[in-house]
């Protein structure tokens, strides 16, 4: 989303970005229940490991 207001940087756009983000997080929530009544602890467990929108920088491996 952040790219495309780089690529398009109109009106338009910076009026649609809130509400796209709306429709995506929905949708994400929509889908995480989805899988978890699909996959049930196996995905708890990969969303305790694994972060929903950003990208972890630096990680710490437990031994």
């Amino acid at each position: 989303m952040f790219g495309f207001l780089l690529q398009w940087p109109t009106i338009l756009t910076l009026v649609m970005f809130p509400i796209l983000v709306l429709v995506y997080v929905r949708l994400a929530t929509h889908e995480e229940r989805l899988a978890l009544d699909e996959f049930g602890d196996s995905y708890l467990d990969y969303k305790q490991r694994t972060p929903a929108w950003f990208p972890r920088l630096f990680t710490t491996q437990a031994k």
